[in-house]
C-alpha cells in the first residue's frame, strides 16, 4: 500500500466511520475536483500572482502543466447565474443575485436557503445534475451533491447538513487535534494583527479602507475555509467522483475594502495554501486520479456607491420620479450591514435552521419594488402582474425615464417593447430585435465591446422575471462603476473586471474557451468528459456550446496560457 494511501486511512477512517460514511465503490476513469475563488478577476489574479500572493499557484503557471484562460461570464455576473449554468446547463432566467417575481409575489437572494431551493427544483427539472454521487462545499446551489455542507440548496427547516444528520462537522476538528491547533494559533493571529492595525490607525488616520471586523475574517478566512478543505481531502480519499470547493472569502472582503487593497490580496494568500494541500493529495498514489481545475464565476469591479455619491439611494431617487405611488421597497443588502445577521444565523444552525424557512418566501406588499444587485437594478410595477411595456411606462410614469437617463449615477436603461429591447442612456440608444443591433450601440462602450454588451443586456431583460425597467450603474473614470449598495468594490452588471473571470485547467485537457462561452457550456463539458454515465441529453437546456465545440481558443486580449511573463502584458480592467 503506498505511503499516501497509509497515512489518509489513519486520518480519515475513523472519522468516517463516526459519521457513517463509507467509501463508494470505485468508479472507473478520473474524477474532477473544482475549486472556486468567488469573485476573484482574471485581473486581479495576475495582479496578486505577481505580487507573491499566491506562490502555488503561481508555480502551476510557470510549470507549464496548466493552463490559464480568460473566460466571460456574461450578464448578470453574479454567483446565482455561474452556477446554475455549471451544475444544471441552464442559468436562464437567472437575474442577479437578488430579484423579484411578481407573478408569484415573493423575492429572490442568493443568501436565502428556500430562495435557492425554489431556483434549484426548477432548474433540476428534466436535467443531470453536475455533481450527483458527489460533493459540494459553501455554494448556493448543491448541483445534486451527496454530500453537502454550508451549501444553501441542500439544507432543509430540518438538517442543516443533508446527509449526515445529527453529526456535525465539527467533529472534523475534534477529532484533529493538529488541524485545530492550527485554527486556534491563526484565529489569535488575526486577532492581534487586527488590534495592532487599529493601534496604528489611531495613530496615523487614513480614508482608505483597512481591513474588515475580526470576526468575520476568523470565520469566514480562517474556520470556514479550513473546514472545506479538510472536507474535500477527505472525500478525494474516500473517491467521489465530482467535489466542488467555494472559498468565498476572498469576496466578502473585497466588497469592503477594494479588489486589489492589501486585506483583500491577504485572504488569496490563505487560499492558496488551501489550493497546495489540495494538489499535493492528488499527487499521491492512489488519489492521482483527479483532474484539478480552479476557476472564478465572476470578477469585482471598484465602484462608487450611489448613495454616497449623490446623497440619496436608487429607491429614494425612484420614488420622487413616480407620481401616484404610495409605496416603494428597496431591496438590497450592504454588504457591511449584513454581516451580524446571516453569520450569525449560519453559526447558531449547525443542528435545526427551521427559523430561516417560513411557509412562503418573502412576498412585499408595495406599488413598486426596486431591486439591486451591485451595479444592476430591477424596477417593478407591482400593480400590474404582466410585464410593462416601453410605451406603457412612458405614459404611466413620463418623469421616470428621462429622470433615470438624464441621472449622473445611471449609465444606461433598459425596456423591453414587444420582441424588442430598448437601450436608453443620456449618449445615445439602441434597440435589439431577434439578436441584431439596430442603431449605433457605441454609447455603451465604457462597458466593453459595445455589440457584445448590447447583446448580453437584451438577452437579460428577455428574462420573464427580470424588471419592467433595468437600471445599469453609470461607468466613471479609472474602471470605476456606480454600484446601488453600499460597496468599494462591485459585481453584477457590465463594465470594468466585473465580467472577466478565468479558469486554471491542466494542458493535456481538451478544453478550449472561446468569446461566446459560458458556464453552461463548462457544465457540457465536464459531464461529457468526465460523466459519461450520467449523460442523456437534458430537455430544455439553453446553451450555447460553440465555443468549446468548435475548438477555437480565446482570441482578444488574453495573453499565452502557462506562461508568466505573458500574462504580464495582458491588458487589465483593473489598471
Amino acid at each position: 500500500m503506498p505511503i499516501g494511501e497509509t497515512i489518509a486511512r489513519v486520518k480519515y477512517e475513523p472519522i468516517l466511520r463516526r459519521l457513517g460514511l463509507r467509501k463508494p465503490q470505485a468508479k472507473k476513469g478520473r474524477g474532477f475536483i473544482i475549486i472556486h475563488i468567488d469573485a476573484l478577476a482574471f485581473d486581479y489574479l495576475i495582479k496578486a500572482v505577481q505580487r507573491g500572493y499566491m506562490p502555488f499557484v503561481r508555480k502551476l503557471l510557470e510549470g507549464g502543466n496548466y493552463k490559464l484562460e480568460l473566460w466571460d461570464c456574461g450578464l448578470p455576473s453574479a454567483t446565482p447565474s455561474f452556477q446554475a449554468g455549471l451544475f444544471y446547463g441552464d442559468n436562464f432566467d437567472i437575474c442577479g443575485f437578488r430579484w423579484y417575481e411578481k407573478d408569484r409575489n415573493f423575492t429572490i437572494e442568493g443568501r436565502n436557503p428556500q430562495a435557492m431551493h425554489v431556483i434549484q427544483e426548477r432548474l433540476a427539472r428534466g436535467t443531470v445534475p453536475l455533481l450527483e454521487g458527489g460533493a459540494a462545499y459553501f455554494s448556493m446551489l448543491d448541483g445534486g451533491a451527496s454530500t453537502a455542507l454550508f451549501t444553501l440548496g441542500a439544507m432543509s427547516s430540518s438538517y442543516f447538513l443533508p446527509g449526515l444528520r445529527n453529526v456535525t462537522w465539527a467533529l472534523f476538528f475534534l477529532l484533529n487535534p493538529l488541524r485545530f491547533l492550527r485554527i486556534f494559533g491563526l484565529s489569535l493571529w488575526e486577532y492581534a494583527r487586527w488590534w495592532a492595525k487599529r493601534l496604528f490607525r489611531s495613530f496615523f488616520p487614513s480614508p482608505l479602507p483597512w481591513t474588515t471586523k475580526p470576526f468575520l475574517n476568523i470565520t469566514v478566512n480562517i474556520l470556514f475555509r479550513e473546514m472545506q478543505t479538510y472536507a474535500c481531502l477527505m472525500d478525494i480519499y474516500r473517491g467521489l467522483p465530482a467535489i466542488y470547493v467555494n472559498y468565498f472569502g476572498y469576496d466578502e472582503v473585497a466588497h469592503q475594502t477594494g479588489p486589489s487593497a492589501a486585506e483583500a490580496l491577504r485572504v488569496l494568500k490563505g487560499i492558496d495554501s488551501q489550493i497546495r494541500q489540495i494538489f499535493k493529495m492528488c499527487s499521491q498514489e492512489p488519489f492521482n486520479r483527479y483532474d484539478v481545475f480552479i476557476m472564478s464565476d465572476h470578477g469585482l469591479t471598484p465602484s462608487v456607491p450611489f448613495r454616497e455619491a449623490f446623497g440619496q439611494s436608487l429607491g429614494d431617487f425612484i420614488r420622487g420620479l413616480v407620481e401616484r405611488v404610495e409605496s416603494l421597497r428597496e431591496i438590497s443588502g450592504p454588504e457591511r450591514s449584513q454581516y451580524r445577521g446571516p453569520w450569525r444565523k449560519l453559526l447558531k444552525a449547525f443542528r435545526n435552521i427551521s427559523p430561516w424557512f417560513s411557509e412562503e418566501l418573502p412576498t412585499p406588499e408595495e406599488e413598486v419594488i426596486v431591486s439591486c444587485s451591485g451595479p444592476l437594478a430591477h424596477v417593478y410595477f407591482n400593480a400590474w402582474q404582466e410585464r410593462l411595456s416601453f410605451s406603457q411606462i412612458s405614459s404611466l410614469y413620463p418623469n421616470l425615464l428621462k429622470g433615470l437617463i438624464e441621472h449622473p449615477g445611471v449609465g444606461l436603461v433598459a425596456l423591453k417593447e414587444g420582441e424588442e429591447i430598448h437601450l436608453l442612456s443620456s449618449r445615445g440608444s439602441a434597440v435589439i430585435k431577434g439578436g441584431e443591433v439596430q442603431g449605433d450601440p457605441s454609447f455603451l462602450a465604457p462597458y466593453g465591446e459595445p455589440e457584445d454588451v448590447a447583446k448580453e443586456i437584451a438577452r437579460l431583460a428577455s428574462f420573464p422575471h427580470s424588471g419592467d425597467v433595468i437600471v445599469v450603474g453609470a461607468m466613471k473614470g479609472k474602471g470605476t462603476i456606480v454600484t446601488f449598495e453600499d460597496q468599494k468594490a462591485t459585481h453584477g452588471g457590465p463594465g470594468g473586471a466585473q465580467t472577466r473571470a478565468f479558469i486554471i485547467y491542466p494542458a493535456y485537457i481538451p478544453l478550449k474557451i472561446g468569446p461566446k462561452t459560458r458556464s453552461p457550456d463548462f457544465y457540457r463539458f465536464f459531464l461529457n468528459y468526465y460523466r459519461p454515465e450520467l449523460n442523456r441529453k437534458p430537455f430544455g437546456v439553453r446553451v450555447d456550446s460553440e465555443a468549446i465545440a468548435s475548438g477555437v481558443s480565446h482570441q482578444g486580449d488574453t495573453p499565452p496560457s502557462g506562461q508568466l511573463h505573458g500574462l504580464a502584458r495582458g491588458r487589465s480592467a483593473g489598471d
